[in-house]
């Protein structure tokens, strides 16, 4: 994934229409498909990956662009089976040309069986992203406690509760065996002012591609007396 993000990097700023507009056609993530053929699928093909977190009541959506112009949550809802996701663009004028990415918890709507697995549509604008979520096998989640997701292959994404206005930032990830990873978050500065509301906070923890690590591990805040947690 690394490789990849370095590989779209150009330029220094650009419209968020020219991110989108300019999605190249047919890629995919790591967990994704390629839209199968079809007048519906003539939108480009846009990279989207997404994996269970909150025992499996939210979708953890990870779309790729620039840091300042995160694309924000709109409609969310189940049509024949599939969870179908649009996404709104930001009201910005302009974007800084980095490739970072952008995760958003999506609650999973009513009539959506998570361990039947799931199909995800995810959209924005003119470009689709399509993603085959497998069953999700792990154990219930208490509401407010922190939780993981495999995103692909080596990502993880990793949701916690806190203020809407102050989400963390990984600041490390380290891997002490193929069933443990610990993930640090950085010190927020001294004079961070925060929202006084607890909201999930969603965030994506790059692991090393040349070092293994189980299906079945456990991440592990880098905190005293944090609890491994299972990723989903």
């Amino acid at each position: 994934m690394r490789s990849r993000l370095l590989a779209a990097l150009g330029g220094t700023v650009v419209l968020l229409a020219a991110l989108v507009g300019c999605a190249t056609p047919g890629a995919t993530g790591p967990g994704g498909s390629v839209p199968d053929g079809g007048a519906a699928d003539s939108a480009p093909a846009w990279e989207v990956d997404a994996g269970w977190v909150a025992g499996g009541t939210m979708i953890a959506v990870v779309t790729y662009g620039s840091s300042t112009c995160a694309p924000v949550l709109g409609e969310v809802m189940a049509v024949d089976g599939v969870v179908d996701v649009t996404l709104d663009q930001p009201e910005a004028d302009a974007c800084t040309d980095d490739l970072v990415p952008q995760p958003l918890a999506v609650p999973v709507p009513a009539g959506v069986e998570p361990r039947d697995g799931a199909r995800v549509t995810v959209s924005l604008g003119d470009a689709r992203g399509d993603i085959d979520l497998p069953a999700y096998t792990g154990d219930p989640v208490e509401e407010f406690t922190p939780s993981a997701g495999w995103i692909g292959d080596d990502a993880i994404a990793l949701l916690t509760w806190g203020s809407s206005s102050c989400r963390p930032v990984v600041e490390s990830v380290s891997v002490n065996s193929a069933a443990s990873v610990v993930v640090t978050f950085a010190t927020p500065p001294a004079d961070q002012v925060c929202t006084m509301d607890m909201a999930p906070q969603l965030t994506v923890a790059q692991l090393d591609p040349d070092v293994e690590v189980d299906r079945d591990a456990t991440v592990t805040l880098g905190v005293v007396g944090a609890e491994p947690i299972p990723i989903g």
